[in-house]
């Protein structure tokens, strides 16, 4: 008979602090059938050891009372079947997991090639040159916004896979002002060429962190939209930074 504790680990957003993993820990400390919790920063993790498996509703069920703390996905260590996200249950009840996971990334999208299209018609008829910048513009803009709702959420999920953030954790803190800053040049069609460089250095900076954590397996969470969605570090991630830095290109050279 197996009389080993199940032992989870959770992703956590919201931390940037000490004090924010005290509260944690005590408070994760106070959920009935918990054993041991650990709590780090640096990853911003908790690793529970439970009686049984909990899910991440429940995680951030009892979180809830500490307001800005949210759990993702957890990675069993020891014991029990892993506990299952909503986006993990949507894929094993139809396989639109994919579709459900990225709704929010892909009605996002859709909503900026409209503003795109709208704006062409206006113009009475399509440019490519036209519609990057403005689909570039709206894209920094948006994204910036929604990490903005978390500022210090996001730069701690974004510490866990970006190569600067991690060597540096204020980047993480000064990106959402720098796409804010890029999404309003690409609009008001200021210094392009400048703009278009800085894109480029910052997208490729940031493919490469994507492409090493999607490589390497890691079960974190993509920070593109901040922490207001669940999103997984997937290909669709290299993709979305992949794009954006090949507009940059093509509009520099």
């Amino acid at each position: 008979m197996n009389n080993v504790s199940p032992e989870v680990v959770f992703e956590l957003s919201g931390l940037s602090c000490g004090s924010c993993v005290g509260k944690v820990k005590e408070r994760l400390l106070g959920w009935p059938g918990v054993g041991k919790v650990e709590v780090t920063l640096v990853p911003p993790q908790a690793r529970l050891v439970v009686e049984r498996m909990v899910t991440v509703d429940e995680v951030n069920e009892w979180l809830a009372p500490l307001g800005k703390y949210r759990a993702v996905a957890g990675v069993p260590v020891a014991g029990g079947p892993e506990p299952v996200s909503p986006g993990k249950a949507a894929a094993a009840g139809g396989g639109r997991a994919g579709v459900t996971t990225y709704r929010p990334l892909l009605i996002l999208m859709g909503y900026l090639l409209a503003a795109v299209g709208a704006a062409n018609i206006a113009r009475g008829g399509f440019e490519v040159a036209f519609s990057m910048r403005l689909f570039m513009g709206g894209f920094f803009v948006a994204f910036s916004f929604f990490k903005m709702l978390d500022l210090r959420g996001f730069a701690a999920a974004y510490r866990s896979y970006d190569l600067v953030a991690a060597a540096v954790p204020a980047w993480g803190l000064v990106y959402p002002f720098v796409e804010l800053g890029l999404g309003l040049a690409y609009l008001a069609d200021w210094q392009p060429r400048g703009v278009n460089a800085v894109t480029a250095l910052v997208m490729a900076v940031s493919l490469a962190g994507v492409l090493r954590a999607v490589w390497s397996k890691q079960k974190i969470r993509c920070a593109c939209l901040g922490t207001g969605f669940n999103l997984p570090m997937s290909t669709v991630t290299v993709v979305e930074d992949g794009v954006m830095l090949a507009m940059a290109l093509m509009a520099l050279f």
